[in-house]
């Protein structure tokens, strides 16, 4: 028995938010302007997954750099702030997982 595929509705689109090639619209203008914010302070956590194997994943944002986006507000009129990150990731595996030799 051959399964039905649905279609896909696009996204409505604002004519405020530009959208982006491959059909991702954002709730900003990244090309507007903005102003560089710096990290007062910061309090770092892991978010850790126990998989059933007994691997433990374990795994953070840390954020790089912060940019205020310059007249712009969410639609609780809160400013947008723009972040750089990257994930930092670590893995416990249980020994008998693990490739031997």
């Amino acid at each position: 028995m051959a399964k039905s595929k649905q279609r896909q509705q696009p996204a409505p689109s604002s004519p405020e938010a530009p959208q982006l090639p491959i059909g991702i619209q954002l709730g900003y203008d990244p090309k507007g302007p903005s102003e560089p914010v710096d990290i007062a302070s910061s309090k770092d956590g892991w978010s850790e997954f126990t998989l059933s194997d007994g691997t433990i994943l374990r795994a953070k944002a840390v954020v790089l750099d912060v940019k205020k986006m310059l007249g712009q507000y969410t639609p609780d009129g809160d400013p947008v702030y723009e972040m750089q990150m990257t994930l930092v990731s670590q893995s416990r595996v249980p020994e008998h997982l693990k490739k031997k030799g």
